[in-house]
């Protein structure tokens, strides 16, 4: 009796909501078993029937799209310069990607990166990914894949095939469907493969805009039973051969009753795959009901209860009203508001509770946030320190060329170049500076490089008027450029590199594309032959500590082709990092 009575408050409630949603539960399915009939059944049936039929057809629209995109892949001149010419230099190259994305922006299909995403390859070595999107794989392991396989043994049409492994960066799932065309020439020589991922997100929709999931399992099965898409996502993976017993029993287009569910299938030839809707009807029966009455007695129950509850909880239950309100206008992150302690029992205990709490983590959350500060900072001095040493002792390996040769004028210009970076890196200690700096800076270092190499490594800029005010981290583009003069063209006679700069979308991109010898990029990453220098390691580092992981350097190359190297960071204007840096938040915090 005395802990009845200490938590009396509690045990009624519990009487009061548990025997009030006893009371709902057998009214609502004793009226829904009532009302229900088969009817509304077959009626949902036919509709859904209708529903399957106006999917086929939207299927088959986006056949006719993918058909649209890789017929112009396969009669695109410049996509066939692209993927067969072996001979092509950095600016032809680049005029020929321009051109053939050109004649590709007209393809709807390809407008949408959430949609899909085009990857042409080519015997050459060249590949190509639509809409900025990344490769998840190499250009051998997509030849070898098994779609492009499949397609090799059909070259005259194209085919389809389900992908398990994320081939591209883009989409929600790893899987996707491919539709795959041999490019090939007049004389049937195959020159490349076209490859029009479209993800399963985008394959489902189809359907999932049109089929209510709470009512409709739909499975899309490819000839063989293998579930790959589905608005139940556990059933993905799944084998459902006794669906494709249906068809071999009732054709390519039948509708059943069986084992108290409504089985509904059709063919889509395309892509040699069939859907299936399943509807259960004892859960559409419980759905179809009269919900106008059982709502209204629902509702009845429920104010009854509610006002039952919320009269035993204003009398009762005032302090813990105020502790909410309190706890709900506290600030976020605001660990000095302390809630006041009222009430009696568990109640009081509570606010208490609560107030312990706050002190501990205020006191915790300081001390991390203390450690985590100096710890970066450390972290990013350490790395920019790296670049001084290995930086002046290249700078001064050419002035000692130049001393040796005696070219004095050109020393003196070099040292002017020199003093010139000096000022710059000793007068503005900052980590971070403008595009435009950097490219200044760059343009000074060239110089010097260009005393010790000549002038047969031409360098061209080609940096777009909007990067030119937005930040970047100090001294990020000199290594890549000074390892293209120290080793892309030590064999060379002439060779050339093109540094690009653009904004795409909230991204700050830098490409930089030499065609030196190049060079297999995991074998000398593996031996550090190429690499080894600190600037470029260095460059990657700093970029993840100031922004993240999702941001950093990629570096492909084809032997005795050139190298290719982007630099992804997001784009800040310097007003905005100015604003960051004058108020209270650190910059650096920020990416905490």
């Amino acid at each position: 009796m005395n802990a009845f009575k200490k938590r009396s408050l509690f045990y009624k409630l519990i009487i009061i909501v548990g025997g009030s949603l006893m009371i709902m539960f057998a009214v609502v399915m004793g009226m829904t078993m009532k009302l229900m009939q088969n009817s509304f059944t077959n009626l949902y049936t036919t509709e859904t029937r209708l529903l399957l039929d106006k999917i086929a057809e939207n299927y088959d629209d986006l056949h006719q799209q993918t058909v649209q995109a890789l017929l112009t892949c396969q009669n695109n001149q410049y996509v066939k310069a692209f993927l067969s010419d072996p001979n092509q230099d950095g600016k032809a190259q680049s005029a020929i990607i321009f051109n053939m994305q050109k004649a590709l922006d007209h393809v709807n299909l390809l407008n949408d990166r959430t949609l899909s995403t085009l990857i042409l390859i080519g015997r050459n070595g060249n590949v190509y990914v639509s809409n900025d999107d990344k490769r998840m794989m190499t250009r051998q392991e997509i030849w070898d894949s098994d779609p492009v396989q499949l397609a090799l043994k059909n070259p005259d049409q194209i085919t389809y095939s389900f992908v398990k492994e994320r081939m591209v960066n883009s989409g929600n799932y790893d899987q996707s469907i491919a539709a795959v065309q041999i490019l090939q020439d007049g004389e049937n020589e195959v020159y490349g493969a076209a490859l029009l991922l479209v993800n399963l997100h985008s394959f489902e929709e189809y359907y999932a805009s049109i089929l209510d999931p709470q009512l409709n399992s739909v499975f899309i099965v490819d000839s063989n039973g293998f579930v790959f898409s589905s608005n139940n996502s556990r059933m993905i993976g799944d084998n459902k051969p006794d669906l494709l017993e249906h068809i071999e029993k009732y054709g390519g287009s039948f509708s059943l009753k069986e084992n108290g569910q409504t089985i509904m299938g059709e063919y889509l030839p395309y892509y040699d795959s069939y859907i299936f809707c399943v509807i259960d009807d004892y859960q559409f029966f419980a759905q179809a009901s009269n919900w106008s009455l059982i709502l209204v007695v629902g509702i009845l129950i429920l104010l009854v209860t509610c006002a039952v509850i919320y009269g035993l909880l204003n009398r009762a239950f005032k302090p813990l009203e105020a502790m909410r309100k309190k706890m709900h206008d506290a600030p976020d992150g605001n660990f000095e508001e302390h809630l006041p302690v009222e009430g009696e029992g568990e109640i009081a205990e509570l606010a208490i509770a609560y107030n312990t709490m706050q002190d501990g983590l205020k006191h915790y959350v300081d001390e991390l946030m203390s450690m985590e500060k100096e710890k970066r900072l450390l972290e990013i001095h350490s790395l920019q320190m790296q670049i001084n040493p290995h930086f002046m002792y290249n700078t001064l390996t050419s002035f000692k060329f130049l001393a040796w040769q005696k070219r004095d004028e050109e020393l003196v210009q070099s040292l002017d170049a020199f003093i010139a970076l000096l000022q710059e890196k000793l007068g503005n200690q900052e980590e971070k500076i403008t595009v435009a700096q950097e490219i200044t800076n760059l343009k000074n270092y060239v110089h010097i490089l260009k005393i010790r190499f000549g002038e047969h490594i031409q360098v061209n800029y080609n940096i777009e008027p909007a990067c030119l005010n937005c930040v970047c981290p100090k001294l990020i583009l000199q290594p890549f450029v000074e390892n293209a003069f120290f080793h892309a063209f030590n064999d060379q006679e002439n060779g050339s590199i093109d540094i690009f700069g653009r904004i795409v979308e909230d991204h700050l991109l830098f490409e930089i594309i030499d065609n030196g010898k190049g060079m297999d990029v995991q074998s000398d990453l593996k031996k550090k032959t190429k690499f080894s220098g600190i600037g470029i390691n260095n460059v990657n580092e700093r970029i993840a500590l100031l922004y993240g992981r999702q941001y950093g350097v990629q570096i492909e190359s084809v032997p005795n082709a050139g190298t290719f190297i982007t630099i992804e960071l997001p784009a800040i204007l310097e007003t905005s990092e100015k604003g960051k840096r004058n108020g209270k938040e650190n910059p650096q915090d920020q990416n905490h």
